[in-house]
């Protein structure tokens, strides 16, 4: 039996939201890697065999990783890296607020406003 590597000291994987669909969960949220804070998305799929997560980068993210110097395998490593970490329940879940309602109306101010009335 192999072991796994070490994941890197330096990543950090935050969940900012997430929708369940059935047995497919849309994920996403912002891990922090060699100074960087960058987006990322994931679909989480229930199946038969466990768990599986899939970690998408937009274009934005891949753009910044490859002016790091980060090679394709590299890039690879770290994707996979991002997946252990949701996996293994190492990612940090700081799902954002959702929209809050607007305050109650307070009613108009009538010209009799704190006057008694007969």
């Amino acid at each position: 039996m192999t072991s796994r590597p070490p994941l890197p000291e330096d990543l950090e994987v935050y969940i900012e939201s997430y929708d369940p669909q059935g047995r497919a969960t849309y994920v996403s949220g912002y891990f922090e890697f060699k100074n960087l804070s960058l987006r990322f998305g994931a679909i989480m799929i229930e199946e038969y065999g466990g768990p599986n997560v899939a970690v998408t980068f937009p274009d934005e993210t891949s753009s910044e990783l490859k002016k790091t110097g980060l090679d394709f395998d590299a890039l690879e490593d770290l994707i996979t890296a991002i997946q252990r970490k949701i996996m293994e329940g190492a990612a940090r879940v700081k799902l954002k607020e959702p929209p809050s309602s607007p305050p109650p109306t307070k009613p108009q101010d009538s010209p009799n406003a704190g006057t008694a009335t007969k």
